[in-house]
Parts: C-alpha cells; structure tokens; sequence
C-alpha cells in the first residue's frame, strides 16, 4: 500500500521495484538516481531541503537531499545533513 503524499522520481521508475506486504507510508521519497557532485558547471539542491531565512547558496555549490541550510555556502561547495556541514570543495 502505498499512502498519499508519497514522491517517486520520475527519472527511472523502472529501477523501484516494491515487494509484496510493503507499506509506504506519507511523506517517502524514493529517489532513482544520484547527483555526482564531481561533475562541474551546475547548482544542485536536493529533495526536501529546508533553505533557513536569510542564507545565501553560492553559485555551483550542492545540498544534500534532505538538508536544514541554517548558514551560507560558499560557492562550488557541497553540503549535507541536519543541520548541513560542509563536506567538500568541489571543481569549478
């Protein structure tokens, strides 16, 4: 059973296989696909991130799915997590 406000990416929903007495339940993303932050030239800012008041997303910087953006990112960095941390820098 899958209940309501459920999210399946569109990208390649021929990748989700669900099993039989598999309940989802509101609010689940499933995600079939992966941002490489290696890969230069584009901004990404994942599934259901929270972007706090009043903070600023630098140019070609990445935020993970699900992230709390509480301070500023600089630009081509990538972060993630609750609250984000910087994880990495990345190329330009």
């Amino acid at each position: 059973m899958i209940y309501g406000g459920v999210g399946i990416d569109t990208v390649a929903p021929n990748k989700i296989f669900i099993g039989n007495n598999v309940a989802i339940t509101a609010g689940t993303r499933i995600l079939t696909h992966y941002l490489d932050p290696s890969r230069s030239g584009r901004m990404f800012i994942g599934v259901n991130v929270v972007i706090c008041n009043s903070v600023t997303i630098g140019k070609g910087a990445i935020v993970g799915a699900g992230s709390i953006v509480t301070k500023d990112i600089s630009p081509y960095q990538v972060w993630a997590g609750n609250p984000a941390r910087y994880i990495k820098a990345r190329e330009h």
